[in-house]
């Protein structure tokens, strides 16, 4: 019995390990640009994640939207813009966003950023009025 379960602890760490490593490999972004002035559009690349920062004051987090459509996505990092994201930087050098991105327009990608991994939400692809009506409208034209 005490080998069996020797085994068997030794099977999860090894399974724990591999769930571990492997979300290394699922990075969407794999760094932060920094720079100081907001980027022209056709400047970004596929996987580009920008940090607009001046004075050491951040501004905005620019990127590709991950879906494939397109899309530059453009999150205000400052609070006194409602709503605002929070960007954390991972020791690593990777992204990580707070809350969710979630496009009420064209693609309706929803998803979150999460040390560079893209985790997509399950009402990707719905509006959000509509998936989650106590907590967004519909927005005024």
């Amino acid at each position: 019995m005490i080998k069996w379960f020797k085994r068997f602890i030794k099977k999860l760490f090894h399974l724990e390990y591999e769930f571990l490593t492997s979300k290394k490999d699922e990075s969407y972004f794999n760094s932060i640009i920094i720079m100081d002035k907001t980027p022209n559009e056709d400047s970004l690349k596929e996987k580009d994640f920008v940090e607009v920062v001046y004075r050491n004051q951040s501004y905005w987090a620019i990127f590709i939207c991950p879906c494939g459509c397109k899309n530059v996505i453009s999150l205000p990092l400052q609070k006194n813009h409602n709503p605002y994201w929070r960007l954390e930087h991972s020791i690593e050098g990777k992204p990580t966003l707070y809350p969710s991105v979630w496009q009420n327009k064209g693609c309706l990608s929803h998803f979150w950023v999460a040390n560079g991994v893209i985790e997509w939400c399950g009402n990707t692809g719905i509006e959000p009025w509509i998936a989650e009506p106590n907590y967004y409208e519909k927005p005024k034209r």
